[in-house]
């Protein structure tokens, strides 16, 4: 990342290159990445004809700049591993190392990173070449689930009257994996039962239950026990976060609080996340909707409950003051504080960075300048934040 680039946008929207350094994704807590599998390439061909999915394999080199900042940034956003964990089965290959050349000759990778879909007969069904943001890189995924999708064919069957237990649970998979609504399909066919509780209709409201304004949530709440058992609670709990979130997400974009809070109480299921699963939501929502009251409430919250004096979760905490309410003075004090107390804990260029950039926010220069100059002496190890720091510190002394 070239100065020439900041030149260009730091100086239209400084929040907006700060938020982009750093990658900041804070809509809720959600853990953890994509799960790459270990093993041969010959067993992860095994594994996605035997679970019907197809291969995401990641080319890369140890030395391409893109590869390197997908590893970094795109693959362990929680989004992205919700989804490409959900239907696919993950690998990477180093193209210099074990099998990685005769997989690149195979198939014909000859930029880096190359992104290749490929399904359990290694046929690759879809590819493509660069970097990509999270949502490009997601919407990747949809396309080359498209390109085997069976939902076409289970759609006919089931309007032709083929109401098994098998053809509706593979259409049921299918629709989510378009991300379309199989709730309709699911509550139909669960009306016609008289036992929900049967060992392959909790396999099936398992699949089904995606959002927690439902009543497919409803019988996967009634069947805890019975999932727990089979499953484990791992899967109980993180299907009813990943509701919890998709219901979240329909209340920001809808604009309704009633969503939020229905998604909120739900979430009571999982006790131990609840708490925090309320105040990153309030944040999020009442920063998206601008109301500067109820967030400042919910980040306050935040920090004394989860905070505390953990650095970085002070500098998430600050960031998203400085996203939402970069105008606003009493919002940008408490900004101002948490960053402090996360530069004074953390101590890494990144957080004096942002402390720096809030304090210029504010109009005062002269002590951002100062933080900037002690930030350009500490040891760099992500060059995006040192070229961002001996910009700002031309462009302040500049002026």
């Amino acid at each position: 990342m070239r100065v020439d680039f900041y030149k260009k946008s730091s100086l239209r929207n400084l929040t907006f290159l700060l938020l982009a350094v750093f990658n900041i994704a804070f809509a809720q807590d959600k853990t953890g990445g994509i799960d790459f599998f270990h093993g041969t390439f010959q067993e992860a061909l095994d594994k996605a004809a035997s679970e019907n999915k197809l291969i995401f394999m990641d080319a890369f080199t140890t030395w391409c700049g893109p590869c390197r900042k997908m590893s970094a940034s795109i693959f362990p956003d929680p989004t992205v591993g919700e989804f490409y964990n959900a239907n696919f089965v993950n690998i990477k290959v180093d193209m210099e190392k074990d099998e990685g050349p005769s997989l690149g000759n195979k198939y014909s990778v000859r930029s880096y990173p190359t992104l290749l879909f490929i399904d359990g007969t290694g046929k690759v069904i879809h590819s493509t070449a660069g970097a990509r943001p999270v949502d490009a890189f997601i919407e990747l995924g949809r396309e080359a689930l498209k390109k085997m999708d069976r939902a076409v064919d289970y759609e006919k069957q089931y309007n032709e009257g083929k109401r098994d237990y098998q053809t509706i649970l593979a259409y049921i998979k299918m629709l989510n994996r378009q991300g379309k609504s199989s709730l309709k399909v699911a509550n139909d066919y669960l009306a016609t039962q008289t036992d929900i509780s049967t060992k392959e209709n909790v396999e099936l409201i398992i699949e089904a239950a995606t959002e927690a304004d439902s009543k497919i949530f409803d019988y996967l709440i009634q069947n805890k026990t019975a999932i727990i058992r089979d499953k484990t609670q791992t899967v109980f709990d993180t299907k009813v976060q990943n509701c919890c979130t998709k219901t979240f997400k329909k209340a920001l974009e809808y604009r309704n609080a009633g969503l939020l809070k229905e998604a909120q109480s739900k979430m009571k299921h999982v006790p131990a996340k609840q708490a925090l699963f309320i105040a990153n939501t309030n944040m999020q929502y009442y920063g998206e909707t601008g109301d500067a009251k109820q967030f400042t409430k919910a980040a306050k919250s935040y920090a004394s409950k989860f905070a505390k004096s953990d650095a970085s979760k002070l500098q998430e905490v600050s960031m998203q003051c400085l996203k939402y309410f970069k105008s606003d003075v009493n919002v940008m004090k408490l900004a101002e504080k948490w960053a402090k107390k996360a530069m004074t804990n953390g101590g890494n260029p990144a957080q004096y960075l942002n402390y720096a950039i809030i304090l210029k926010e504010q109009g005062k220069k002269t002590e951002a300048l100062d933080i900037l100059k002690k930030a350009a002496q500490l040891p760099m190890d992500k060059p995006e934040v040192h070229n961002t720091i001996n910009f700002l510190i031309k462009e302040l002394e500049s002026k």
